[in-house]
């Protein structure tokens, strides 16, 4: 059973969970600004994991996943400098960012 304690931490628990899927999908101007929700997040990592290893649609950890995997269409207003960050943020174990 996976704990979900981690929620309670999640910068986004207060917010429309729409804005993380169809209103996501739906307003490319959107995006960038509900990313940025998650990338102060102090649970960005652990979110995004459970969304890639749970099979999960929708932004996880500011990542667009469609079934667990990234979505070219729903991410592609990321230049290679942000998805760097992005990769950087997710995949160390610093909290540095």
């Amino acid at each position: 059973m996976i704990n979900n304690g981690w929620k309670d931490e999640a910068a986004c628990k207060h917010f429309d969970t729409n804005l993380f899927f169809e209103k996501y999908e739906e307003s490319p101007t959107l995006r960038p600004g509900v990313d940025s929700v998650c990338f102060g997040c102090p649970v960005q990592r652990n979110c995004f994991a459970i969304g890639v290893s749970q099979k999960e649609w929708g932004v996880w950890g500011g990542v667009y996943l469609e079934n667990g995997k990234v979505s070219r269409e729903f991410n592609n207003h990321r230049n290679k400098k942000e998805w760097g960050n992005v990769w950087k943020i997710l995949t160390t174990d610093t909290d540095k960012r």
